[in-house]
């Protein structure tokens, strides 16, 4: 005999679940998609081959639920998933064929996460696409989805009015307009990840108004952070 089987008590079935009831006090709770073909009937046996497989069907229920649960309330990068997941003590392999099968369904998209945060972003925040490209990948998506999606949400000619816009509001709360205010204005704007050029150009353009932007650039609203 199997000394790590099982005896199958009972099979209850629930709307998206099937509960198994095993002797010991064990109830496994799977996807009914997931029931197995040859299933012991009600007092027979549950091998120990089978059982891991049981096992593993309700260990990938448990993280589904739990990722539906995360994904309910936010966008969430994969990564992000993962490592929760896996702290929670979910199993490496039930992790990973959760996210897979969501990815799958679309219902997980590192792509999809990555361009509502970059829409959200620039809501509230006039920054650049490097900015924007650095902020991805430290929430873990990968450096060329990063840089594609950067790029694609903010093109070229939106992404130089948004220096104008920050460079301006910027260049209002400076002290004087020397050379050093200027330095100034512009590793500010480099800090927001606009490119170099773009940064030298509006710094020029601000330093050159003098104390009195133009009416454009009095229209941003936005307080520099």
């Amino acid at each position: 005999m199997d000394a790590g089987s099982r005896i199958l008590l009972g099979i209850e079935e629930r709307p998206g679940a099937v509960l198994l009831r095993l002797d010991g006090g064990e109830t496994l709770e799977i996807a009914p998609d997931a029931m197995p073909a040859d299933l012991p009937g009600l007092g027979e046996r549950v091998g120990q081959s089978l059982l891991d497989v049981l096992r593993g069907a309700a260990a990938r229920k448990r993280a589904a639920r739990r990722l539906f649960e995360l994904l309910g309330r936010r966008l969430w990068p994969s990564a992000t998933l993962e490592r929760k997941l896996l702290e929670e003590g979910h199993s490496p392999a039930a992790v990973a064929a959760v996210l897979a099968a969501a990815a799958e369904q679309g219902l997980c998209s590192d792509r999809g996460f990555a361009e509502a945060f970059c829409r959200d972003m620039l809501r509230t925040k006039p920054v650049g696409r490097a900015w924007l490209a650095a902020r991805l990948r430290q929430k873990g998506i990968a450096a060329d989805l990063a840089a594609e999606v950067a790029n694609s949400v903010l093109p070229p000619e939106i992404e130089r009015d948004l220096a104008e816009r920050a460079g301006a509001q910027r260049w209002r709360q400076l002290r004087g307009g020397d050379a050093r205010a200027r330095a100034q204005l512009q590793r500010f704007l480099a800090s927001r990840g606009f490119p170099a050029a773009v940064c030298g150009d509006v710094a020029r353009r601000c330093a050159g108004r003098g104390a009195a932007p133009d009416a454009a650039c009095n229209s941003d609203p936005e307080e520099a952070s």
